[in-house]
Order: C-alpha cells, then structure tokens, then sequence
C-alpha cells in the first residue's frame, strides 16, 4: 500500500500529517506523486504518526446508545389545504 492509501486509510490530511510528524507536507506530497524521497528518519515519524492515528481510531467504541424516538411531529397535509401555500408559489413560481 502507498503512503497515500495509508493516509486515506486512518483520515488523515497530508498537512495533518506534517503538523504530527514534522515532515514538510511539500516533501510528503512530492513523494505520494513519486517525485521525491524520504529518509528513514522521516519515514519512521510517519510510520508512527499513521499508526497512533489508526490506534486512535481503534479505540473509538462502536456502541451506539440511542435516545428513544421522539413522537411524531404532526404534519400538514397540503391536499387538505385550499389552494397554493405560499412557500410552493415562492418554489415554483407564479401559475
């Protein structure tokens, strides 16, 4: 997988990226184009910043705790209702 599908994976933005592993985003962009290098250092930072990013989002819970639905809002049936409401002649217009 290239840098950029790794990045894409975990979400993170290339200038997020650069803010966390103190690589210029310049440098990361040339490389994700093929354009450029890396040191091992750099890769390393990255390496890592990728990582906890992807254990960060690991530790997000899936459980989900849903309130209970609210009742039903009443409605306004427009059939019910004699002529064009003002918000459908504003819509669409004059006849």
């Amino acid at each position: 997988m290239s840098l950029r599908s790794h990045r894409n994976a975990v979400g993170i933005s290339q200038t997020k990226l650069a803010r966390l592993s103190g690589v210029s985003r310049f440098k990361i962009c040339l490389f994700e184009l093929g354009d450029g290098s890396l040191t091992a250092d750099e890769q390393t930072r990255i390496r890592a910043v990728l990582q906890a990013e992807a254990e960060r989002l690991r530790q997000i819970s899936t459980h989900f705790e849903f309130d209970p639905p609210m009742a039903k809002a009443p409605t306004l049936d427009l059939a019910e209702t004699p002529g064009r409401t003002e918000v459908e002649a504003a819509v669409r217009g004059p006849r």
